[in-house]
């Protein structure tokens, strides 16, 4: 009798260890289930942004200026036509003066006009001298450009308030052409623009490029 009771002891241990394995189990289980699904993402309708994707996407870079007021650069570095037209009436070239009576290499490029045509800043640069005489009439201007090359406008009345030191940009008005006078008076009014470069004069036309060839 006590060898039977023994063996049930041993049966309802086992049993009872069996069961607290299964109760173990299951609440293992329910513990994992339950963190799975508070940790699941959770959808809104809209689709979220993969953690590793590049934030590209295979677009363009945006530019952070595009759309800004980006600076500009007027001074292309070409030379202007000193006047509305380019009428040419003597070159750089050996002529004969009609005011002196003489042959000699007329040193710059004679544009024909009338009294209060406009004249232009060929390019941009720094106003070098403002020349008024009343007297002879050989008023001009002559203005610095950063290359290094000097362009002076003569006979003709520069602006109201021109001055040396001031800045010009290129197609600014400096000036209108004067009553005829000075030493080429007897070529009636007209613009005399001449270009040196280290103090010596060069053709205009090489900047122009305006006399036919």
């Amino acid at each position: 009798m006590e060898n039977k009771k023994g063996k049930k002891k041993v049966l309802l241990y086992y049993l009872i260890l069996a069961a607290c394995l299964l109760i173990i189990a299951a609440v293992t289980v329910t513990v994992v289930l339950t963190v799975g699904r508070n940790t699941a993402p959770v959808s809104d309708g809209q689709q979220s942004e993969e953690p590793n994707k590049d934030p590209d996407d295979g677009k363009e870079p945006v530019d952070p200026d595009d759309g800004k007021d980006k600076p500009t650069n007027t001074d292309d570095g070409k030379y202007r036509l000193p006047m509305d037209k380019s009428n040419v009436t003597c070159g750089y070239e050996f002529a004969h003066d009609i005011t002196l009576n003489r042959y000699l290499v007329h040193q710059g490029m004679d544009f024909d006009g009338k009294a209060g045509d406009k004249v232009y800043a060929a390019l941009d640069g720094t106003v070098a001298k403002v020349v008024r005489d009343d007297l002879l009439n050989e008023n001009y201007v002559t203005i610095t450009h950063k290359d290094g090359m000097t362009s002076t406008y003569l006979y003709i009345d520069a602006k109201e308030g021109l001055k040396a030191g001031d800045t010009v940009k290129k197609g600014d008005v400096i000036g209108t052409i004067a009553v005829a006078g000075g030493m080429e008076m007897d070529q009636g009014e007209h613009l005399h623009f001449e270009m040196r470069t280290n103090g010596k004069t060069v053709d205009p036309d090489t900047y122009l490029d305006i006399v036919e060839k």
